[in-house]
């Protein structure tokens, strides 16, 4: 008895969507083909309750509606989409940071004073947004060492030197990345 609802429910599926596509289809060409599928359908709704009956060891599923959904099974599947998609945000802010320094680090070498310099962006780790810059700075000495009597003038040139250093590169991260002053540490070597 089980069986004949069955295939009495699939007819009138298959029924309701055969005549709903009738209304839909104009008298053309492709009617012939609708109907052939319609009527494959309908085999396949009478014999895959029977087979099941014939068959019920065997899992005979024709249908999407007869396909079953693990819910607990889907957790998982988004757990390891998230830790995928965690890592993938990991890389790119690493990939990121990486080229930010070496961009600063172009930029700043241009102003005259700097001999060397290490650069390290410090960024947010939720947003990936710049949130601050440290420079270590090796400065180039302009001042010539030649004898004791110029000692004292030459620590009052070279705060000068690297004052002006310091504004030229603050301005520059604050233009070129909208950095607040206190954003931007510079230290140079041997302080």
């Amino acid at each position: 008895m089980e069986v004949l609802v069955t295939i009495v429910k699939n007819l009138l599926v298959i029924v309701v969507i055969a005549s709903f596509l009738e209304i839909l289809l104009p008298d053309s060409s492709v009617r012939p083909f609708v109907r052939f599928a319609i009527g494959l359908f309908v085999i396949l709704a009478i014999l895959n309750p029977i087979l099941a009956v014939f068959f019920s060891g065997r899992a005979m599923q024709a249908g999407a509606w007869d396909l079953p959904w693990e819910y607990e099974e889907s957790g998982d599947y988004q757990e390891v989409g998230r830790e995928v998609n965690r890592d993938i945000q990991k890389v790119g802010s690493e990939l990121i940071r990486e080229k930010i320094e070496q961009q600063i680090s172009s930029t700043a070498i241009l102003v005259p004073g700097i001999g060397d310099l290490q650069t390290r962006v410090i960024m947010t780790s939720g947003e990936g947004k710049l949130s601050g810059i440290e420079m270590v700075i090796v400065p180039i000495s302009t001042v010539p060492e030649a004898d004791s009597v110029t000692a004292f003038s030459s620590r009052e040139q070279q705060d000068q030197e690297r004052e002006i250093i310091v504004k030229k590169l603050t301005s520059m991260m604050k233009n070129l990345y909208g950095l607040n002053e206190d954003q931007v540490v510079i230290k140079f070597k041997g302080e």
